[in-house]
């Protein structure tokens, strides 16, 4: 697959069961998560991410659609949190997923349980892409 915002491969990140797809392009770092994997990563930090946290359009935000990288149709902005609250935008496929930028995963965390949990997100994927980049260095060296 390929990212949605830059252009370049996704890398398949696995880790505790929780797969995510990741741009490892320095300019990039934006995650995919097929339908399902943001709820178990939440469910992880324990919390229910429920439809309802996500069913809110955002179609005030002016930036440009990007699309799927499954199916490559236009996705929809989302905006993650109460209703009301500024929350988090996202990019979403209501097919196949959800496209989250860089920064935007500790976000949505800090929204459904506070500061706390955005770090724990934080250290979780860095200990993640850390072991990704890793392994690519190994493979260039």
């Amino acid at each position: 697959m390929k990212c949605p915002a830059c252009g370049q491969p996704l890398v398949v990140v696995e880790r505790h069961g929780i797969e995510v797809d990741w741009c490892a392009s320095p300019r990039c770092r934006g995650l995919w998560f097929d339908a399902g994997e943001l709820n178990l990563l939440a469910e992880e930090a324990g919390h229910d991410l429920s439809p309802e946290s996500l069913a809110h359009p955002a179609p005030d935000v002016r930036e440009r659609p990007r699309r799927c990288p499954r199916c490559r149709k236009r996705m929809e902005k989302a905006r993650i949190g109460a209703p009301g609250e500024q929350g988090v935008i996202v990019d979403r496929c209501r097919a196949h997923g959800l496209w989250l930028d860089a920064g935007e995963l500790a976000a949505v965390m800090e929204v459904l349980g506070g500061a706390a949990e955005g770090a724990t997100v934080r250290s979780f994927l860095g200990e993640s892409f850390e072991h990704v980049s890793a392994q690519a260095s190994d493979k260039t060296s």
